[in-house]
This record gives C-alpha cells, structure tokens and sequence, in this order.
C-alpha cells in the first residue's frame, strides 16, 4: 500500500500543472530522447528496467510491481502497442523542485494512451502518469 500511495504522489506532481520552459539546463531532445527510452521499456513490460532509472528518493517508495499495475490498468483495454503517434516537452515545478515532462501520444490497436514521464534536471525519473486521453 505504501508504494500505491507513493506513485499517487508523483501523479501527483504531474496533473493540473501548467506547462512552462524547460528547467535552466535541460534541452527538449535530451528530455525527449530519455522519454522514449522508458516509454520502450514500458510498452515491452520490463518495469525493472524503469524502476532502475527512478531517482533514488522516488524508487525507495514504489516497485516494479507498482509500475506494472499503473501501466496494466491504464493499456488492458488499448490493444497492442502500436507507435509514439506525438511528443512534447515542457518545464513544470512542484514544492520548488523544477522539473521536465515528457508527454507522448502512444498509438495502440484499439485505443490511443497518455504517458507524461517527469525527469529531474539530471534525467532522472521522477514521477509518470499513463492514461487513456
């Protein structure tokens, strides 16, 4: 319960945010780049591989497990993963730590999906919403 709990708060950190400039140092493909890279990782089901790239804060209090079940909850219904139909970067900021979001249009068989990855200036992974859009 302590990790559904924790992911909750990253969600968190990423609704009802309004998009800014990216944090002083962060470039909008590096963002981008290390967004696909999880969103790879995701849709072919290795969620340790995504819990290893957590910030060492954010991975003490969520699991793989947690992982899964966010992106099972949110895709069983899409069909099979398709392509990154879009992609997008903005700047956000929570409890004074400024941050980046990676948000990607996923397309899948049956239903497009939402992710918004949010990564710390040192791209690290910080907090992810999945959602059908």
């Amino acid at each position: 319960m302590r990790s559904a709990a924790a992911l909750a708060l990253l969600l968190l950190l990423l609704c009802g945010c309004q998009g800014k400039p990216l944090p002083a140092g962060m470039d909008e493909e590096t963002l981008l780049q290390h967004g696909r890279e999880v969103i790879a990782l995701l849709t072919s089901g290795d969620y340790g591989a995504v819990w290893e790239r957590m910030r060492e804060d954010v991975a003490a209090n969520v699991t793989a497990e947690t992982i899964w079940n966010l992106v099972l909850t949110n895709t069983e219904d899409a069909g099979v993963y398709k392509e990154i139909d879009s992609a997008m970067a903005t700047g956000q900021s929570t409890n004074g730590e400024s941050y980046g979001v990676a948000v990607f249009y996923c397309k899948y068989a049956k239903q497009n999906v939402l992710f918004r990855l949010a990564f710390d200036t040192n791209y690290e992974l910080i907090g992810m919403e999945v959602r059908k859009p």
